[in-house]
């Protein structure tokens, strides 16, 4: 395999999977810390996991990782989102990913599940825009794993995690079931087109 078979295949492997889980884990950390009542430590872990989630698509969208990562111009020539009036709400998101930094917010400065909201606006509204112009990629594109499963009774992971999977929540919604909680597919308004993940 050429070197440039070898990247255009690891550049439809991010569509395929990478980038779709990336986005899946944007939006179930972003749906846990939207629970009632929270336990402190799971919405600090969903803050955190938000935080990895929504940087990683951040830089993606922006091209602003270095040059050994995969952007969003390398799929669409010129494409770059822009942060715009949200540059502010991203400084305070940011230190998050790495906690041990000696200017540590006050509750006045820190992220908010707000910020997290506005975040996840932008990136879902700026996925909506790239994804509208992959072109000949669009066909690699996975939406369908972007979406966030329901979460099992936790019951289930007494012995190990979950298969991970998005057939289960693609065919709540293929066969039209309810699926109860904020973590319906309506939270979203996307309809599966298929499972690659089968």
């Amino acid at each position: 395999m050429t070197k440039a078979e070898l990247e255009e295949a690891q550049k439809i492997t991010w569509l395929e999977e990478h980038l779709p889980y990336e986005l899946k884990m944007c939006r179930y950390s972003l749906l846990t810390m939207k629970e009632a009542n929270p336990f402190y430590l799971d919405w600090n872990m969903a803050l955190a996991s938000f935080a990895v989630a929504a940087g990683n698509l951040s830089a993606f969208l922006t091209n602003s990782d270095g040059s050994g990562n995969v952007k969003a111009s390398d799929y669409v020539d010129s494409f770059k989102s822009r942060k715009g009036h949200l540059s502010g709400v991203f400084a305070r998101m940011e230190p998050l990913i790495f906690h041990l930094g000696k200017a540590r917010p006050t509750d006045a400065g820190k992220f908010s599940r707000g910020d997290a909201e506005k975040i996840a606006d932008w990136i879902e509204k700026e996925m909506a825009v790239f994804v509208s112009k992959l072109g000949s990629y669009e066909k690699y594109w996975n939406g369908p794993l972007a979406m966030p499963e329901v979460r099992p009774p936790l019951m289930m992971f007494l012995n190990g995690p979950a298969p991970q999977s998005s057939s289960a929540y693609s065919s709540s919604l293929s066969s039209g079931q309810s699926v109860t909680g904020a973590r319906g597919p309506a939270q979203y308004n996307i309809k599966p087109t298929d499972d690659r993940s089968s």
